[in-house]
């Protein structure tokens, strides 16, 4: 593979949250595996930038209920996540 899936990476594009990673706000859940859309990319170098992603249906049938709980007691949304193109790969079509 030639260049980095995150450069390829943009709105719209439907993604997959690489093997080993965690959530920022929670490391102690895992979100290896978990799908969803690209809804915008913020920075303007590639190796800078991040990446607002909206959970897919799939993926938010399996989130676990305890993360929920610690979102909401957060005022946080668990539908959607920030996180930086290197936990990345687009997802196949």
């Amino acid at each position: 593979m030639g260049k980095k899936a995150s450069s390829a990476i943009k709105a719209g594009s439907m993604i997959q949250v690489k093997e080993g990673v965690c959530l920022p706000e929670f490391p102690e859940i895992s979100c290896a595996g978990w799908t969803g859309m690209v809804v915008e990319v913020r920075g303007k170098k590639v190796s800078e930038r991040t990446y607002i992603l909206e959970w897919d249906e799939a993926t938010e049938k399996k989130i676990p209920e305890a993360y929920k709980t610690q979102c909401e007691a957060q005022q946080l949304l668990y539908t959607m996540a920030c996180l930086p193109g290197d936990d990345l790969t687009l997802a196949d079509a």
